[in-house]
């Protein structure tokens, strides 16, 4: 039985249904990437992306950011044009077979929100009754690969910030094996996911001045990389260092900003009892090139 026919043949999306190649088409989607021709047939994995009503739609329980943030600049974004990027989501019966026993944490909706918990949330403050979505099962097959899914989705938004994106990829690390099988499952170097997880070997302050935006990111995936009883005099270190370039660069741009300082006021010249040459050579001592070259201007016949 094709999908279409387990959802009950609903006119909505037998109207918009778009074959899809596979369950790697479904991460192209998250990263904005197209799909490859699908060579299937359309019983299979078929994805659809229809609008439905928001009552419809529960966010993931499993929602890598810890808080939905600004959700209020979120709707006030979504007022004018509503939602264009459509949430990906699974069926209920999908995400029940993944995580069976959850019925209470999404409630009587019908379908589960992978990503766009965020989109999904300002849509209700907004008032919005419909939101387009991206549906496909494959993304629920079991608990690690629905994880697997919200996750790849979260870390590839760069808005995450950045201790959920290092709790994100510590989750998928679990499920992976390693830091070199997230890296090639993201596209990233394995350097790239090692400065990240540094952020959760971080003390719980220096964590929480990561939060506040107090201590820079940068500053805190290299020192996350010490032992704990280091890091607090690096950070320090590195912010006194950041103080003094920043210092310099202020000094530098406010150097250059002063205009060089006008030539002295030319006393009148006296050409009486002096020779072409010396008279030539006191102009060169008085006058720019540029008023040089205006006065031979003036003095040229036209």
């Amino acid at each position: 039985m094709s999908k279409a026919d387990a959802l009950g043949g609903s006119s909505t999306f037998d109207a918009v249904a778009q074959p899809m190649s596979s369950r790697a088409a479904s991460f192209a989607a998250f990263a904005g990437q197209s799909a490859a021709p699908d060579t299937r047939t359309p019983s299979e994995n078929v994805t659809h992306s229809p609008r439905l009503n928001v009552e419809e739609l529960a966010p993931n329980p499993y929602n890598p950011r810890e808080t939905l943030k600004a959700i209020e600049e979120m709707a006030d974004s979504l007022t004018g044009r509503g939602v264009i990027q459509p949430l990906t989501v699974v069926t209920r019966q999908a995400f029940l077979r993944a995580h069976p026993g959850h019925e209470a944490q999404i409630g009587s909706a019908t379908y589960v929100v992978v990503d766009g918990n965020r989109r999904l949330a300002g849509a209700k403050l907004a008032g919005l009754d419909q939101v387009p979505i991206h549906l496909d099962d494959t993304l629920a097959d079991d608990a690690d690969t629905l994880l697997e899914s919200a996750l790849t989705a979260a870390v590839q938004h760069e808005n995450l910030d950045p201790l959920d994106e290092a709790k994100a990829l510590q989750r998928l690390v679990e499920v992976h094996g390693s830091q070199r099988a997230v890296a090639r499952a993201l596209g990233k170097s394995s350097p790239w996911v090692t400065q990240r997880l540094a952020l959760l070997k971080l003390s719980p302050d220096l964590q929480t001045a990561v939060e506040d935006k107090s201590l820079p990111v940068e500053v805190a995936r290299r020192v996350g990389q010490l032992p704990t009883q280091q890091q607090h005099a690096a950070a320090e270190e590195a912010m006194n260092e950041r103080k003094v370039r920043s210092r310099k660069r202020a000094e530098s741009k406010s150097a250059n900003a002063v205009s060089t300082p006008p030539s002295p006021r030319a006393e009148p010249l006296r050409a009486e009892g002096r020779d072409v040459t010396e008279l030539a050579a006191s102009l060169r001592q008085r006058l720019t090139s540029e008023q040089l070259d205006d006065l031979v201007a003036l003095l040229t016949p036209r």
